[in-house]
C-alpha cells in the first residue's frame, strides 16, 4: 500500500484545527480523497483550503462507497457508534474521536466489530499523543516518584464550547447529542488519570448544571479511587471566569507537575525545588493511524483504550445522578 487513502465524515472545528492540518503533513504516506458533512459549506472550505483534488460526497454512503482505505469521524458523540459500524461493515479502518461511543455496550459492538474484520478501530484520546502528558507517563513507568499516592487535575473555561471552542455548534450542550462537560473533557483527563494511576475501583461525582438553558452538566467534581490505594480529584467547569489548567501527581518519591509554569513538565523532589523537565516531539495521532492502518506498528490508543475512558465517563454520570460511589467498569 503506497499512500492511504482517507475520508473524512465531519468537517467541523476538530477536522479543521486536527485532523485536516495533520494529514496535509503526511502526503507520502496517506491523502484525504473524500469529504462528507451535513454542513456542505464546512466541506467545501477545508476542499479549498488543504484538499483541493478531494470529492465532496453529497452522503456517508456515496463517500463510504468510494476507494478509500480509512475514515475519520469527528461528528456529535451520538453519532459515533452508527457511523463507525457503517464504515466497518464497508470494510473502512477508523479513526473516531473521543468519546468513541455513548455507552459501554456501543463501544462494545464497535471493538467486537473490527475485530471480526480485522480492521483498525484507533480512538483519538488526544492526550496520549501529547508530549507533555507522555513525558509524565514515561516519568510514572520509570519510577521518578515512586509509587502514585494522590493526583489532581483542574480544567477550567469561562464559556461552554458552543460559544468559545467551536461557536454555533450546540450539540456540545445537548443531552440528546450526548454533549456536556463529561463526555467533552472527562473523556480525557479521568483517561489520562487512569492511565497513570492504574485500574480505578470506584468514582464518586458531583455534576451540576449553572448555565441558563444547559441540560447537561457543565461542572464536574469527581473523586477517583483507584485499586491499589491512589486517589485523584478531577476539578471540570465551564464557568470559571479565568479558567484554568492544572495537573499535580504526588509519589513516595516526588511530584510531577504541569501548567504551573509556562505550560512546562516540572518535577520535585524531597527537599528540592522544581525543576523544569524536557519533552520530546512524538507522533501525532493521524500518523499513528495511518502506521496501523499499514501493518508497521499496534494502535496506540485501540478500541478498548478508548472503552476505558468512557468507562470513567459513564461512572461519574451514573455517581452524579445516585449521589454514591459508582464502580468503573474497565
Amino acid at each position: 500500500m503506497k499512500k492511504v487513502k482517507i475520508g473524512l465524515i465531519g468537517c467541523g472545528k476538530i477536522t479543521r484545527a486536527s485532523h485536516a492540518p495533520a494529514f496535509a503533513q503526511l502526503p507520502g504516506s496517506s491523502e484525504v480523497v473524500g469529504l462528507f458533512d451535513t454542513n456542505p459549506k464546512a466541506a467545501e472550505q477545508i476542499q479549498q483550503d488543504i484538499f483541493p483534488n478531494a470529492v465532496i460526497y453529497s452522503s456517508v454512503e456515496e463517500l463510504l462507497a468510494a476507494d478509500l482505505n480509512g475514515v475519520v469521524i469527528s461528528t456529535p458523540n451520538s453519532l459515533h457508534h452508527p457511523l463507525t459500524m457503517q464504515a466497518l461493515a464497508a470494510d473502512c479502518h477508523v479513526l473516531i474521536e473521543k468519546p468513541m461511543a455513548v455507552d459501554l455496550q456501543q463501544a462494545d459492538e464497535m471493538i467486537a466489530e473490527a475485530h471480526k474484520k480485522q480492521l483498525v478501530l484507533q480512538v483519538n484520546q488526544s492526550l496520549r499523543f501529547s508530549p507533555p502528558y507522555c513525558k509524565i507517563k514515561a516519568m510514572i513507568n520509570e519510577g521518578k516518584i515512586g509509587e502514585v499516592i494522590h493526583a489532581r487535575c483542574l480544567r477550567a473555561s469561562a464559556t461552554s464550547p458552543d460559544k468559545g471552542w467551536s461557536p454555533g455548534a450546540t450539540w456540545f450542550v445537548q443531552k440528546k447529542f450526548c454533549g456536556g462537560l463529561i463526555m467533552d473533557i472527562a473523556v480525557h483527563m479521568a483517561d489520562f488519570l487512569g492511565w497513570c494511576c492504574g485500574k480505578a475501583k470506584s468514582v464518586y461525582a458531583v455534576n451540576t448544571i449553572k448555565i441558563p438553558g444547559n441540560d447537561v452538566p457543565d461542572n464536574v467534581t469527581a473523586l477517583i479511587e483507584f485499586e491499589y490505594g491512589a486517589n485523584a480529584v478531577l476539578e471540570l467547569s465551564w464557568t470559571i471566569p479565568c479558567g484554568g489548567g492544572y495537573l499535580e501527581i504526588y509519589g513516595t518519591k516526588g511530584t510531577i507537575r504541569l501548567g504551573f509554569n509556562d505550560g512546562a513538565v516540572e518535577l520535585a523532589l524531597p527537599d528540592k525545588k522544581y525543576i523544569k523537565v524536557r519533552t520530546k516531539k512524538i507522533k501525532n495521532s493521524q500518523a499513528c493511524f495511518i502506521d496501523a492502518i499499514k501493518g508497521k506498528a499496534v494502535t496506540p490508543v485501540s478500541g478498548q483504550e478508548g472503552r476505558h475512558a468512557l468507562a470513567y465517563c459513564v461512572a461519574i454520570e451514573k455517581s452524579g445522578i445516585t449521589g454514591k460511589p459508582e464502580p468503573v467498569e474497565l
